[in-house]
């Protein structure tokens, strides 16, 4: 998810008067979400033999803290099931997904933004482990917020808690997301929600738009979605331009640049209401 520094930009000015986050970025590197990105493996969980779908386990990272434990062990064992034990007065660590979640996520983390457990009492909770998948979104639930991701290997779910049972909200941070991370995919149809109250970030043409420019700030400018209400959009990645123009509309004012590799662009058909 590297971005290609760029030694000269123009900021975005977004006119917008609701706002609930700040984003500055003097390089393009600014842009980047360093926190949504999975970089290395958190370490692996312990399991009991193999064969046993449902075998109980304590969740171990490499420092010991169960809390910090994920599933990458099990990945690959689609459609198998596993109860890992959290143990009482856990801490919150990094997650990305929502409903169903990156396998290097922290389970219990994970289990608590899902309503089954708590950070003071811990328990047990059953995971199922699933394939990789395209695109993961973030969201916050039960006091727990969580990131969103492009493609990963690996995922899971919880058969007490499924996909669609869990009311999930969604951040300003949201925001800043880009497609750096689908840059090479090309003709990839992404899906991003923008939330409610949002604040411009940089964005870089006036479509197709560089793949390091904030998608939900594009779609403003496109006239999709308002920072005040937000909304869900579809993306495109595109190919590279030899040169993207910047320009003012719907309150949003968009920067020049030269040749870059990728691009995205909003399609008609996919964001008609």
């Amino acid at each position: 998810m590297g971005m290609h520094g760029r030694t000269f930009k123009l900021a975005v000015i977004a006119l917008a008067t609701t706002s609930l986050l700040g984003l500055s970025c003097s390089n393009k590197d600014d842009a980047k979400i360093t926190a949504s990105t999975p970089t290395t493996a958190k370490g692996s969980t312990d399991s009991a033999d193999s064969s046993s779908s449902t075998a109980s386990t304590t969740a171990k990272d490499s420092d010991n803290n169960p809390w910090h434990a994920d599933a990458q062990s099990f990945r690959g064992q689609d459609g198998t099931e596993h109860e890992i034990n959290c143990p009482a007065d856990g801490s919150a660590d990094t997650v990305w997904g929502a409903g169903v979640y990156t396998d290097d996520s922290s389970v219990c983390t994970a289990a608590v933004q899902s309503g089954l457990i708590t950070f003071e009492k811990g328990g047990d909770v059953t995971i199922l482990i699933g394939p990789g998948k395209n695109s993961f979104d973030g969201g916050i639930a039960n006091g727990v917020e969580s990131q969103s991701y492009g493609n990963w290997e690996g995922s899971f779910t919880f058969p007490d808690a499924p996909p669609g049972s869990v009311e999930f909200t969604t951040s300003a941070a949201t925001w800043k997301e880009t497609l750096s991370s689908k840059a090479s995919e090309l003709g990839a149809k992404v899906t991003v929600t923008c939330s409610s109250n949002g604040r411009a970030g940089s964005v870089w043409g006036s479509g197709p738009f560089t793949t390091d420019s904030s998608v939900c700030t594009a779609a403003v400018f496109a006239g999709l979605i308002t920072f005040k209400d937000g909304g869900q959009v579809v993306a495109e990645i595109g190919p590279g331009q030899s040169s993207f123009n910047g320009s003012t509309k719907n309150g949003v004012t968009t920067s020049e640049y030269g040749s870059y590799d990728s691009s995205f662009t909003f399609p008609a058909d996919l964001n008609s209401d």
